[in-house]
């Protein structure tokens, strides 16, 4: 096995240009090995795909387990938010301390550490005997999908370059967007053909099959690390962890405790500790220490715009499917199978454009595309919505299946490239940073849209009915989208200055 160790010395916080998504930060000697030539094999990249793919999985999947883990083991509401909110929480409390980590001690390692961890966890998941322990274990699987994350888009960003590096960041959107519609695909096909009490046992265990692949095809995967890793800023880490971790159970309770008193007091707690952090990255970055997240970074134009696309775009992707999943299953009766199979075209689209979004960014650039990416999804949520407010209940699957594709598609289009654009714009010196802030604005957004979007869906479905609902939250999903597009189109502008 080779370890390959060069790095940047270059700290220059430049713009990058947003049409070359896939290339270093400009000022910056590319930490990246030279492009395969003859005698040379290209790297292995599927198991950082892999592992792509099983952090959305293992979100997804416990929204549809959730009905049948509340008939198995007597799940509350509270507890049943926890399930969900407690493995976002850990993984977005130490995501971006462990891209830290894997910069200095070597990525593969803690790939290979997170996911043979993912394997103990989640069959310590799947076999949970009560919530206790089952709230337990899915803190450990999110604290394990924390230590693997990071590393994936790091490992990118070192071994390859050019279009290489593009092609692998589209197939990291893909897998990424397939696993968390994967999720309820498989999950419920699990669940419907177990049943109820090994069913949802079943869809978590599947987890542990996929993070052991993961972790055996880890061991042909190419060491790398930083030769000169920034500290790991402990304080910066803490506070940070203290924040994601309260902002995200608190939202995930809220909704079903009434927000007070404890959702209340975990939100003012975040409040308090983002501004402590804020503050301490700023005061290290002065007296000339290396911040977790250093500002110098986040104020690239390219990396701050880039960094809320993303909030919104999984504010607004999370709650889609969280409704999706209430209409289909709760609203219409569906069997689990039954609601996951209705989103395999819309699978299928993301899948299968995501492989396409290399070519689209070759010709559009990657803000371009992102804009073309933004039309189509407003016109196919205007659809959706449509299709769910007119379409006969025994008919409402079949009807969704044309802007579903569209939206797919959409939804790809816009997701590669925004990928793209955060990790060109982290200087290679802290490579780890790239994976930890996309992942971590990933949770932060659909815990955030599924506290506030999916408690306005709740609101609906009283007085107009799970498909009216779903068609208002549609429309309300198109305002991000057009927040989404408003981002695509300042970064189209900032790259046609330079």
């Amino acid at each position: 096995m080779r370890d390959s160790h060069t790095q940047t010395s270059s700290t220059s916080a430049e713009a990058v240009p947003t049409s070359a998504l896939a290339e270093a930060a400009p000022g910056h000697a590319p930490d990246v090995e030279p492009a395969p030539t003859v005698g040379h094999p290209a790297p292995v990249l599927w198991p950082l795909h892999l592992g792509a793919f099983l952090a959305t999985f293992m979100f997804s999947v416990s929204n549809v387990a959730i009905p049948a883990v509340q008939a198995d083991i007597g799940a509350s509401d509270a507890t049943s938010a926890l399930i969900v909110g407690l493995f976002s929480a850990a993984f977005a409390s130490g995501l971006i301390l462990c891209g830290r980590i894997g910069d200095r001690f070597g990525r593969r390692r803690l790939f290979m550490i997170g996911t043979g961890a993912l394997v103990i966890t989640s069959i310590a998941v799947g076999l949970a005997p009560d919530p206790l322990f089952l709230l337990v274990a899915r803190a450990t699987q999110g604290s394990a999908a924390a230590v693997m994350m990071p590393q994936i888009l790091a490992s990118f960003q070192h071994s390859l370059s050019g279009a290489a590096r593009l092609k692998a960041i589209s197939l990291f959107g893909a897998f990424s967007g397939v696993g968390t519609v994967g999720g309820q695909v498989l999950g419920g096909g699990l669940i419907s053909l177990f049943g109820q009490t090994w069913g949802w046992r079943a869809a978590f265990l599947s987890c542990a099959i996929a993070a052991a692949a993961a972790y055996l095809g880890s061991l042909r995967l190419t060491e790398s690390r930083s030769i000169d890793p920034a500290p790991p800023d402990a304080p910066g880490a803490i506070l940070l962890g203290v924040g994601m971790m309260s902002l995200v159970t608190g939202l995930a309770l809220g909704p079903v405790t009434g927000w007070l008193p404890l959702p209340a007091t975990l939100l003012a707690a975040c409040a308090a500790a983002l501004t402590a952090f804020a503050l301490w990255q700023n005061r290290a970055e002065a007296a000339g220490r290396d911040p977790l997240i250093p500002p110098q970074v986040v104020r690239i134009p390219a990396a701050w715009i880039g960094m809320l696309m993303a909030f919104v775009f999984f504010a607004g992707f999370g709650t889609f499917l969280y409704n999706f999943a209430l209409t289909s299953q709760t609203g219409h009766g569906d069997p689990a199978a039954v609601s996951g199979l209705t989103l395999g075209l819309f699978a299928a689209a993301f899948l299968i454009t995501s492989l396409l979004v290399p070519r689209a960014v070759g010709r559009l650039g990657g803000p371009g595309t992102m804009v073309l990416g933004t039309t189509l999804q407003a016109i196919s949520l205007l659809g959706v919505a449509w299709a769910s407010a007119t379409a006969p209940a025994t008919e409402w699957n079949l009807w969704f299946q044309l802007p579903g594709v569209v939206l797919g598609a959409a939804q790809a289009l816009q997701f590669g490239p925004l990928v793209g654009t955060v990790v060109g714009a982290v200087p290679d010196r802290v490579a780890g940073l790239s994976g930890g802030l996309i992942a971590t604005m990933q949770q932060a957004g659909i815990a955030v849209g599924v506290a506030l979007l999916g408690a306005l869906f709740h609101v609906f479905t009283l007085s107009l009915g799970h498909d009216n609902a779903f068609a208002v939250a549609c429309l309300v999903q198109v305002g991000l989208c057009l927040a989404f597009g408003t981002g695509a189109l300042a970064l189209l502008r900032l790259g046609s200055r330079r």
